[in-house]
Formats: C-alpha cells, structure tokens, sequence
C-alpha cells in the first residue's frame, strides 16, 4: 500500500514538472492603434488578448518568440497575486507553444536571447523555449549570461552554512562546469561591463576581470558597502514587505546591508577609474595594477559619480546610498578633484547640506550644475568653490527632480526640437509637480512648460525616429516630416517591419511596412 502511495507522488511530482498544453486561451482581434499620414488612412492592429494581465514580456528576435509572464492584479490594484502563468507564444503563428504555473514569490525567470532559467529556492533549470522541457538543472544562482558562445556565470549553491562566494562558468548547451574562481558578493554585484567579446568587468567588492571561458583575470578589492545595523535602516524595513507584495523587492546579500557605496565605471583605452567607501583609484585595464590612489574620508562617502574635465578625475559624492530597494541618506554631499597623472588630491569640497541628498548634475565648461530637492548650486570645477546658489519654493513647482537629457524633445509647430542639444546656453529641470523650467546662466526661470508635452525618443532608424508621449507613439522620417502616430507606449519594441507593444492584458502587433517601406 505504502510502494502505491509512493508512485502516486511520484507521478504527481512528474507531471507537475512537465509543461503543460497549453490551456491558455488567447482572443484575437483587430483593433484602431493610429492614423497612416502617408496614405491618409487608419493603421489596424492585430491584439492578441490573454485572460490575465501581462506582468513581464521579453521578445526573442533570434527563435522569434516572445515570452510573456501572467500575473492577476487584486481588486484595488495595489497587490499582485503571487502565483501567475509563463508562457512563450510563436510570433510567426501566435500560437501559445507552451505554459508553465510560475510562483513569483519564489521563482525567477532570466532570458537572454533564446537562453531561458527559471530559478526557484536554491534550484536553476535551463528550459528549452520551444518545449518547455528541462534541459538540465544546477544549484547555481545565475548573474550573467553570453547566448552568443553559450556561458553563464553564477555562483555555486553549498546551504546557509556553506561558501557562497564560489563563482563558476556554466556551459549553458548541458549544464557542465568549466571553471571556478572565488569571487566576494558580500556587497552584491554593484554592475558588470562587457570589455570585449570574451572578457567580463564586474563591480562586486571592487574591481575583477573575468575571462569567461576560463575563468581567469585580475582583482582588486575595495569596500562598496557596510553592514550597518541603525535605526535608519530598519525603519525601512516595510520596504521589503511591500516589494514582495508588489514586485518590485531587490535583494542584496544580507538584510541589514547598505550597498551601493561606489561610483560608476570610467573606461579609457588604458584605464579604469572607480571611486568606493574608502578610495578613488586608477587601475591598469589589462593588468589590475595600480596606476594611483587615494584615500576618501569614509564617514562621508556614499554612492557618488566621477567624471574628467580635462586633465582633472572629479567626484561627486551624493549623499545617499541603497538598501534593498530604498534609497536612504548615508554619508554627505562634497566634490573632490584629483589629478590624473598622479592622483593628488586637488580640493574637497564639502557641502554643507543635512540629509539632502544630490539628486543630479550638468556640466557646463568649467562648472557644475547641482541639484538638490529644493535648490540650485553651481560651482567652479577649477577650484570647488560655489558660484551661485538659488533656492525653489517647493510648494509651487514641488521639488526639483533632475535636468532634461539628450532623449527629450519639444514639439515647437510640427517639429521635434532637442531641448538639451538646441539650447547649450539654458537648463532644464523637471519639478516633482510636473513642470519643466527652463533656466539662464543666472539660474533664473525665464520659462516653462508641462512635462507632458515633452516627447521621448526610445528608437532610432537609418530613416526614422520613434517620439513617445504617454501613450502615443509619432514617427519622423529623415526629411523631418510626421508619417504616423500610434497609440503605443515607449515600451514598444520595433524587429524588422513589426512593431510590439504589451497593452494591459493585450498583445499588439503592428505591421509598419506601408509606413516605412521596408
């Protein structure tokens, strides 16, 4: 009796592992998504229509699929439901291929290309995007993956109480181990660059080199993080909570972690350049050696920016650091220049701001242009010393966010008008209440329009560009002239002559060859 209740589990096990036919049933229709000016006539989309809401979609141009995650939404439209539905539908017959429950709360989907794992507890299993079958399964935690020559790099899953710093090279084709190498993720993986087809950059505890083949390369460490056990940080513990509920928790390697202590990564052909807790450094790109460093004061530092401005490395430290996915206050605003020869220290400017961190910045010649939430400071880049400040009412405008980037554009009669590019002599900056101000060399508005008139550019062709407002999408061709707007969002996804874009519960597809002609 036991051996029969015994193979009932087992089979039950079994064909709950199996992906399932697809039970899913997916409703066409034609629906209106924009008007053709060419032709003078309405574009017609083809929506495809699932029985759930779209939660997350990735299109793989390479085995022309798309895979799309099902998610239900509670009734107020705050909470997500923790259990949902993956699915890959053929883009040629959109014909659902197959399906799979999915527990968001506990698994993971990474796709890179036609390179599917889902991740579930300490568990990965590469799928087959065809069939949904298992490949093969490791105790592997995945950070990174090369469809191109079939690698993944992740690290090695030995229990609570075991090594979890082992990273490996994982044929991605059978699962097989190429190589090891002990790589410490105490402070998470800060980011990770590709220097060349074959060599990786990851910032983890410092800088590291990784030849993904073998698993060879240079380390140095730095600290770019702390463990920190305040007050602060665990005030902000309903984060967590709700970014289970939510989805959008990130997690990092240790509850009570402050990470993110770090600069972002500047490349030259020779050099790399990274700021963290406790120093700046110049490394030699093909051999880790240090080229100079210099100490930083570590009750100050938070994650900051560099940049050079000639022959001087700037840094910005910002005031502020992460935790899960909070941004907390952690350290205090100041700008440091160094030279880049030597690494001596040129000024450290403190900025005498108390929990308000710096929000954004623009260079402009030999100065820079500082955002906090309620004001404006430039200072000299030569020097560090403050040339002007100008203070915002916040109840007016609401706080000062960040300054318009080269993607925005204004629509000034029936053209696109690049605000940051066209006009060098004026900023912009966006207020928390959706105003943009338009500001002199002074720092006084002598503009201003909504944020909603603004247009982002999200694709760009040999002949023409895709602008999104909100969702609308207008298409230019090269000669500057209007050939079509659709309602689509900047999340649409332009492969050959189709264009893609995930609409609630919707699938849309649109046929853009009587637009641009190829």
């Amino acid at each position: 009796m036991k051996s029969k209740i015994f193979l009932w589990i087992l089979l039950l096990i079994a064909l709950k592992a199996v992906p399932q036919s697809s039970k899913i049933v997916v409703s066409q229709n034609e629906k209106t998504i924009g008007k053709n000016f060419i032709l003078g006539k309405e574009i017609i989309a083809k929506e495809y229509i699932f029985p759930k809401r779209i939660h997350k979609s990735y299109i793989d141009s390479t085995s022309n699929n798309i895979t799309l995650q099902l998610r239900k939404l509670s009734k107020n439209g705050k909470v997500l439901n923790p259990s949902g539905t993956l699915l890959v539908l053929g883009l040629n017959n959109k014909n659902v291929k197959w399906t799979k429950n999915m527990e968001f709360t506990t698994s993971y989907l990474d796709q890179v290309n036609d390179v599917m794992i889902l991740s579930k507890g300490n568990k990965s299993n590469c799928l087959n995007i065809e069939t949904g079958e298992d490949i093969w399964e490791l105790k592997t935690d995945f950070y990174y993956m090369n469809p191109a020559i079939k690698i993944g790099i992740g690290y090695k899953y030995k229990g609570l109480a075991g090594n979890i710093h082992t990273l490996e090279g994982v044929n991605l084709n059978n699962g097989n181990i190429l190589w090891e190498k002990e790589l410490n993720r105490e402070y998470g993986w800060n980011r990770k660059l590709n220097l060349n087809d074959s060599t990786l950059l990851i910032v983890s505890g410092g800088l590291h080199t990784i030849n993904i083949k073998d698993g060879l390369g240079w380390d140095f460490n730095m600290i770019t993080g702390k463990k920190d056990y305040t007050k602060t940080v665990a005030k902000n513990a309903v984060g967590v909570a709700l970014g289970v509920l939510t989805g959008t928790f990130i997690t990092s390697s240790g509850p009570n972690l402050v990470r993110d202590i770090v600069s972002n990564v500047l490349i030259d052909s020779s050099s790399i350049y990274m700021a963290s807790k406790e120093k700046i450094a110049r490394i030699d790109k093909f051999s880790g050696n240090i080229i100079w460093s210099h100490p930083l004061p570590e009750e100050l530092t938070s994650k900051s920016s560099i940049f050079i401005k000639d022959s001087i490395v700037c840094l910005l430290n910002l005031g502020y650091a992460n935790w899960g996915n909070k941004k907390i206050d952690f350290g205090k605003p100041f700008i440091a220049a160094f030279n880049n020869e030597t690494g001596k220290e040129l000024y450290v400017t403190t900025l005498h701001e108390n929990k308000n961190p710096m929000l954004d910045f623009k260079i402009q010649k030999d100065t820079v242009l500082l955002i906090f939430k309620d004001k404006l400071v430039k200072y000299s880049l030569k020097n560090g010393s403050e040339l002007i400040s100008k203070s915002f009412d916040i109840d007016e405008f609401g706080a000062l966010s960040f300054f318009i980037g080269n993607s925005i554009y204004l629509k000034k009669n029936s053209l696109f008008i690049n605000v940051a590019v066209s006009d060098t002599a004026n900023c912009y900056v966006r207020m928390s209440k959706g105003k943009i101000l338009m500001l002199n060399n002074k720092l006084e508005t002598v503009n201003q329009f909504n944020f909603e008139d603004l247009y982002f550019l999200y694709k760009t062709t040999k002949k023409h560009k895709f602008f999104s407002k909100g969702d609308q999408t207008v298409i230019f061709d090269d000669k500057n002239q209007k050939i079509a707007e659709l309602y689509t969002s900047y999340d649409s996804v332009v492969i050959g002559n189709k264009l893609y874009d995930i609409q609630d519960k919707s699938f849309i597809e649109v046929n853009l060859s009587e637009i641009i002609g190829y």
